[in-house]
């Protein structure tokens, strides 16, 4: 199996899916086609990257690359590779490629539906005419697939709808982390040391982009109101992004941006943390709260996307509207408060991650896509 990818190299969620599943397919008939001009933050023998010949900011998501690749170099090494399924990634030029190579050579494709560009795009352009251009891009990229696999339930119904895909296409994956990455067993305070942050506070964190979409705004004006309750709360936060800018204005409301993370440092911060806090609405799982219940920490999440569903299924903390400020602070508060329910949300978490590791994820996504390709 081949799959294309715009995004591999990148800091997020869907880039460390994708590595895990590189690693665990290096001794399988699994390989990823990508196109960037971004270093590797691991060398791995069945990623190929090929050089593209310019890239420019995508546009209403700045923080990824719109790469143009070679298309006759990923052809070359298609025919090399001699896949029986195409997967494709992602829905921008490398996807776009994989797909049209995948009808020239008749090789069945699936895709996986990671990102909501359409909720994206809405978010940090308040169109609604970009939104449904995006759309109907999408409808026309995913219409001859032979199947889509989304990251959770949540979305089967928001592309059945939005994308008008037929449901006996759609297929979830398993969900899935690198459980050895992620674990309390990182756990050291005095890491906040190296960034100038007490150690003696409670420290709820966020992990991913620093952007508009994630509802960034609305977690900085959430603990500027809590640093008036208390002076014993921190609000890390961990990405890169628009926001970052005043990350120095911030620190009065105990408010610390620490930028993009990665590797132990990442598995050190999660762990030395308290609660996770995720206010993002758009996300089809959020890779970043398994990464965190993992961890063992107790998270908040919003009652719109794929988290919540991960939440409610290991009772591992609060689901809330995004539109009740004070639903937020009531349940940081009662956090604050309440070691035994803290402690509680923090072995639920736990337990359900221990039947959350990649491998399982991967061998589901192997064994959904024979099937696929035994219908044909």
């Amino acid at each position: 199996m081949v799959l294309f990818s715009d995004t591999v190299y990148d800091l997020n969620g869907v880039s460390r899916f994708l590595n895990d599943f590189a690693k665990i397919g290096e001794k399988s008939n699994f390989s990823i086609i990508t196109s960037t001009k971004k270093s590797a933050f691991s060398q791995k023998k069945n990623i190929y990257n090929i050089n593209p010949y310019f890239k420019i900011s995508m546009p209403f998501y700045k923080e990824l690359d719109l790469v143009f690749p070679n298309p006759f170099k990923m052809a070359k090494l298609l025919k090399q590779l001699s896949p029986t399924l195409i997967h494709i990634s992602t829905p921008g030029p490398v996807g776009l490629i994989g797909s049209i190579l995948a009808k020239i050579y008749k090789i069945p494709k699936a895709g996986i539906y990671h990102t909501d560009f359409p909720q994206y795009i809405y978010k940090n352009s308040n169109s609604k005419f970009f939104k449904y251009i995006s759309k109907t891009y999408l409808r026309f990229f995913y219409r001859d697939f032979e199947a889509i696999f989304v990251r959770s339930d949540e979305y089967k119904n928001i592309i059945i709808n939005d994308l008008k895909i037929n449901e006996k296409k759609i297929f979830t994956l398993k969900a899935g982390i690198d459980t050895k990455n992620f674990s309390s067993s990182f756990r050291n305070t005095d890491i906040w040391n190296n960034y100038r942050i007490k150690t003696s506070t409670l420290k709820f964190l966020y992990v991913g982009r620093v952007t508009k979409e994630k509802n960034i705004k609305f977690l900085i004006q959430l603990f500027k109101e809590i640093s008036l309750l208390s002076t014993n709360i921190d609000l890390i936060i961990v990405g890169n992004g628009e926001f970052l800018k005043y990350k120095d204005e911030l620190k009065k409301n105990n408010i610390y941006f620490l930028g993009a993370k990665g590797g132990d440092e990442l598995s050190k911060i999660y762990a030395s943390s308290d609660v996770f806090i995720f206010p993002s609405t758009t996300d089809t799982l959020g890779q970043v709260v398994l990464e965190a219940m993992c961890s063992g920490l107790p998270v908040i999440v919003t009652n719109e996307g794929g988290p919540k569903e991960f939440v409610k299924l290991a009772n591992s903390g609060f689901i809330l509207d995004i539109k009740n400020k004070d639903m937020w602070i009531e349940a940081i508060m009662k956090l604050k408060e309440d070691k035994n329910l803290q402690k509680e949300y923090s072995q639920n978490a736990n337990s359900f991650m221990l039947h959350n590791d990649i491998k399982n994820s991967f061998d589901d996504f192997c064994l959904k896509n024979r099937l696929i390709c035994s219908k044909r």
